[in-house]
């Protein structure tokens, strides 16, 4: 039986409708604040040794926990003054492992995305905040003095934000086992949170530890699995590399996208699903985006009578926000589909949720 595999890399195809990033183009005519807040000063306790931040990409000085700090993120080298107390993401994936680690209290805005159920897992922590893009107008206007984004965050808007003074650090977020410990321990090295980081951290891989664990009971063949989302008449899958993809693998089936040579999310067609056989077929697309509707023509189609996943009625809708979004709450989408594939294995286990700092 495989074991729990590493599993990699963000969903990479912005065109999808269930993209939780903006595509909002920055403007160049952003209003500037002649006073941006100041930081709040500390000093935390020198860390004990050997230090666990010291194995983290990213991290310039390890063995500095007071400020100023430096981090090197996908922008280059990136001071950080003192400890934020203004914080924006403009990333769901980036939101999700903030709210985990600070009071919501310390978040100045969100995208539209992460006040979204659909697609956020922490749109009840967000609800009420500022709503802020990709335009740094909107970004200025909540005066953060820190930015932690995504690759996807544009250049020019990044470099308008950094001339007034704003720390941007751009990170990638990957779901494979120790790179997902590094994104916690990094993200709370820029927030001055390394005590809930370590907490988090350990909290994350010990339920990587169980699911590992439970999977590891099955000795079965791994069955044969593909996502599919339908937006815009289009059909697309997940293959290597894709967030969908990783979370099949890791919850111990073949991804067959991946199998047939499928990179990231790309679209198929009707043939390309009959080609790869999928035993088992789960759509990772909201309810209100058209998935019970897509599941009802799969099912229905008569040309996908033989394809073994609809010939035996195994087609699920599954919840987007824990397959597409990245961030350790794709734990969650690796449980829904473990119980999915090994309901005897699966059963009487209650991960629950994961732990969050109260709103102050």
């Amino acid at each position: 039986m495989r074991k729990l595999l590493n599993v990699v890399a963000l969903m990479l195809v912005a065109p999808v409708a269930v993209s939780c990033e903006s595509a909002a183009e920055p403007t160049a005519t952003a209003t500037v604040p002649t006073v941006i807040p100041a930081m709040v000063a500390s000093t935390p306790e020198p860390m004990s040794t050997p230090d666990p931040f010291a194995a983290v990409p990213g991290i310039v000085e390890p063995s500095n926990h007071g400020w100023p700090r430096e981090v090197e993120g996908l922008n280059g080298l990136v001071s950080i003054p003192a400890k934020p107390e203004r914080i924006i993401n403009a990333s769901v994936g980036h939101d999700e492992i903030t709210f985990a680690l600070l009071p919501a209290s310390r978040v100045v805005g969100v995208g539209a995305s992460t006040q979204d159920p659909r697609y956020s897992s922490v749109a009840d922590r967000a609800v009420g905040l500022p709503v802020v893009t990709q335009d740094p107008e909107t970004i200025i206007s909540q005066s953060p003095n820190v930015i932690v984004t995504s690759p996807f965050f544009p250049a020019d808007g990044i470099d308008a934000l950094q001339r007034l003074g704003i720390p941007v650090v751009q990170t990638a977020l990957s779901n494979d086992a120790e790179s997902r410990i590094q994104d916690i321990l990094l993200i709370g090295y820029i927030y001055g949170e390394e005590e809930r980081a370590l907490e988090l951290a350990d909290e994350v891989r010990q339920r990587l530890d169980r699911l590992q664990e439970v999977v590891g009971r099955v000795g079965e063949t791994s069955p044969r699995v593909i996502a599919l989302t339908r937006y815009f008449d289009s059909i697309w899958t997940a293959g290597i590399g894709s967030t969908e993809g990783g979370i099949i693998e890791a919850a111990g089936a073949i991804n067959v996208a991946a199998e047939a040579g499928v990179e990231g999310n790309q679209t198929t067609s009707l043939e390309g699903v009959i080609s790869m056989e999928p035993e088992i077929i789960i759509i990772p697309q909201p309810a209100e985006s058209g998935a019970g509707e897509f599941l009802g023509d799969l099912l229905a189609d008569a040309s996908l009578a033989a394809v073994p996943a609809v010939r035996d009625g195994r087609v699920y809708v599954v919840e987007s926000r824990y397959f597409t979004t990245l961030s350790f709450w794709n734990l969650i989408g690796i449980e829904q589909l473990g119980r999915l594939l090994w309901p005897d294995a699966f059963e009487g286990e209650d991960f629950g949720s994961f732990s969050s700092p109260g709103a102050d």
